[in-house]
């Protein structure tokens, strides 16, 4: 099931100020990285705990909508301060696998 897919590359840009001054040494260096990625696929595994009642419920063209998905995982049990109870009994929801593949990666030049 595609979720998600876009023609636009991601760009991903960081920009790192590093800065030294101890006993006469004065360094300063300022450096910006932009990479794009043209496409990445990605795969996951997912674990979800679903309510019975609310999947037999679902018609055959419900069973794509990854909304319906989410809204078939039944609410954890919290405390008053909204925390879960028992955290390691009772999971809901996990990504058992993911995995990306990225065939290549351009790195821009400075503007």
């Amino acid at each position: 099931m595609i979720i998600c897919a876009h023609s636009k590359p991601l760009k991903i840009s960081t920009r790192v100020l590093i800065a030294i001054k101890d006993n006469g040494l004065d360094m300063r260096n300022d450096v910006a990285i932009e990479f794009e990625i043209d496409s990445a696929p990605m795969l996951a595994t997912l674990l979800l705990k679903v309510e019975e009642e609310t999947f037999l419920r679902n018609t055959p063209a419900q069973i794509n909508n990854p909304n319906c998905w989410i809204a078939m995982i039944p609410f954890p049990k919290l405390d008053d301060r909204g925390i879960r109870v028992d955290s390691k009994s009772d999971i809901t929801a996990a990504i058992t696998t993911f995995d990306i593949n990225v065939a290549k990666i351009k790195q821009m030049q400075p503007a």
